[in-house]
């Protein structure tokens, strides 16, 4: 799994496992569709996940633990994004 950059080419019908598993955060879905009662990946930016906690650095920890249970094929993800607020 990359964590610093995006590909150049996007994966597109990659099945996603694991939305079920988050607990505590907000899945958005942007680059995702649904094919035969699936959810797959249909370019681009494909989730965020968002959490509430008593901090910053509890609401990050739950949305990284979130993330690691959601995977599909080609999947990468940034941990730099939010650290300007």
């Amino acid at each position: 799994v990359s964590q610093s950059r995006y590909p150049e080419a996007y994966e597109k019908g990659k099945i996603i496992d694991g939305l079920h598993s988050v607990e505590g955060s907000i899945v958005f879905h942007a680059g995702t569709s649904e094919k035969d009662e699936q959810i797959i990946t249909s370019g681009g930016r494909v989730k965020a996940i968002s959490s509430y906690g008593n901090d910053k650095d509890e609401a990050l920890a739950k949305s990284f633990a979130n993330a690691q249970k959601i995977n599909y094929e080609g999947k990468y993800f940034r941990r730099d994004i939010g650290f300007d607020l």
